[in-house]
């Protein structure tokens, strides 16, 4: 890919509504990096099967273009599960030169702090980012099928609640993700999805659409609907960002980086 490197601002369309000058939260899409087929190019994630130099190279290119420096990361081991972690200073660069040796198993994650980054990495998996502009804390969710299914956003939203968080000061955004036309599943999807708020919803014929069901459960929650933005793009469908299902396997992870900055 011979695009440069390119980020959307997830909150953008907040910016002027509500005090969130300092919040990152940044989606960048797969041009600007060195990783070669079937990883090229902005590939983020070390579990790959991708050179370790070259995703090492591709974050140190991210963190040069918004202004973060990767001392300032924590990227967790997400394993489609729901335990959550409070991410403070003490944590900060695990994860974000290698993969991480401690973190393994911690798909939602809160920055406590400011000047603490969480990545969360994807390729068709909604990632859901909750921000407080009060308290200026901010949280990241892996919400794959699994993950869903154990109720991620759940406990994320919860362990919010016990930082102080109140829900309605809340702010929350979906990245790109696939759709649930391109998301087809079984019945053991469905199954393992039942009972789970919004999975009514977001059954599309053969497919789920999981960000229908982050939406229900943000909404469930007491975020007003109006303080949830979406980028609506499909994984799946569209060639600058990395899909896992489209490309069988093989292939490299976006994401999103969020934190507020000192």
């Amino acid at each position: 890919m011979s695009r440069q490197l390119c980020c959307r601002d997830l909150f953008a369309g907040f910016r002027g509504r509500f005090p969130i000058d300092g919040l990152v939260a940044v989606c960048p899409d797969r041009s600007g990096g060195i990783s070669s087929a079937p990883y090229a190019s902005l590939n983020l994630g070390f579990s790959t099967g991708d050179r370790p130099e070259a995703v090492l190279e591709n974050r140190r290119r991210l963190a040069e273009a918004i202004g973060v420096p990767l001392d300032s990361w924590v990227v967790p081991g997400q394993v489609h599960g729901s335990r959550v972690l409070r991410v403070d200073r003490t944590l900060a660069g695990e994860g974000a030169l290698e993969p991480s040796k401690t973190l393994t198993g911690n798909d939602a994650l809160i920055a406590v702090e400011e000047g603490i980054f969480l990545l969360a990495l994807s390729a068709d998996c909604p990632l859901v980012v909750v921000a407080d502009p009060r308290l200026r804390i901010v949280a990241v969710a892996h919400s794959g099928w699994r993950g869903m299914a154990a109720g991620v956003i759940g406990e994320l939203l919860t362990a919010l609640d016990a930082c102080g968080s109140r829900p309605r000061e809340r702010i929350a955004a979906l990245a790109p993700a696939i759709c649930g036309d391109c998301y087809e599943v079984g019945d053991e999807v469905r199954a393992a999805l039942a009972g789970q708020p919004g999975a009514e919803e977001a059954g599309r014929g053969s497919g789920v659409d999981l960000r229908v069901m982050a939406d229900a459960a943000l909404v469930g929650s007491g975020i007003d609907s109006d303080r949830i933005a979406w980028d609506d793009r499909c994984s799946y469908e569209d060639p600058h960002l990395f899909s896992h299902r489209r490309d069988l396997g093989r292939t490299g992870r976006g994401g999103v980086l969020v934190g507020w900055r000192h």
